[in-house]
This record gives C-alpha cells, sequence and structure tokens, in this order.
C-alpha cells in the first residue's frame, strides 16, 4: 500500500485489500465528524467525490461482512457522483446538479 493512499488510487488500481483498508479508514474518519456534528449542532459535514474512478460496483455477499468489489476499467467513468449532507444547511445539498454548484450552496448554507 502506498503512504498517503486513498479510495481513488485503490480504485484506479483494481485493489480490492487496498480499497477495503480505504473505506474502513474513512468510515471511521466519518463516524467522528457526525459525532460531532451531533454534539456541535452548529457543523455541515459534507461528504462527495470529485469522480468514480475503477467502474466499481459491490456484489452482495452471503455475509454483511463479505466485500467483493467488482471493478470493470481503471480509468474515470461517467457515472453521477452523490454530495451528501448532514447538519444545518444540509438541505441545499438535495437533487442532481453539476459539481460545480457545490461551491455556491457551501456559501448559501454558511449564510453568505
Amino acid at each position: 500500500m502506498v503512504e498517503g493512499s486513498q479510495i481513488d488510487w485503490a480504485c484506479h488500481a483494481n485493489d480490492d485489500n487496498w480499497l477495503r483498508a480505504e473505506m474502513l479508514d474513512f468510515d471511521a474518519t466519518l463516524l467522528a465528524a457526525l459525532k460531532f456534528a451531533a454534539q456541535d449542532g452548529e457543523t455541515l459535514v459534507i461528504v462527495t467525490g470529485d469522480h468514480e474512478s475503477g467502474g466499481l460496483s459491490l456484489n452482495p455477499g452471503d455475509r454483511s461482512t463479505d466485500f467483493r468489489p467488482e471493478f470493470s476499467m481503471k480509468l474515470h467513468t461517467a457515472a453521477m457522483v452523490p454530495v451528501l449532507a448532514y447538519g444545518p444547511g444540509a438541505e441545499w445539498f438535495s437533487g442532481t446538479y453539476d459539481n460545480t454548484q457545490i461551491y455556491f450552496k457551501m456559501r448559501k448554507a454558511i449564510g453568505f
């Protein structure tokens, strides 16, 4: 695994073990951010990606711990990327829109 690795690089490499480790790290980080936001009441958490990589799909396994990713390529796809938000202003991040609108939505969420 490369130091400073991330989900994007793991998907480009089509490396399911690397991806799993990155996703577990991301999950723990997001959980901490959401807990903080819930306690703080003034924090907006926004989660998105700049693009999809690897044509990733997750196939269901026999148990919830099964992790069987399938990759269709090592490049980017045209798949839409979700934007998820939690906290004050999260309502600005619903629907379908161009990713360049995220900046303007963030400004609205903080009152600019």
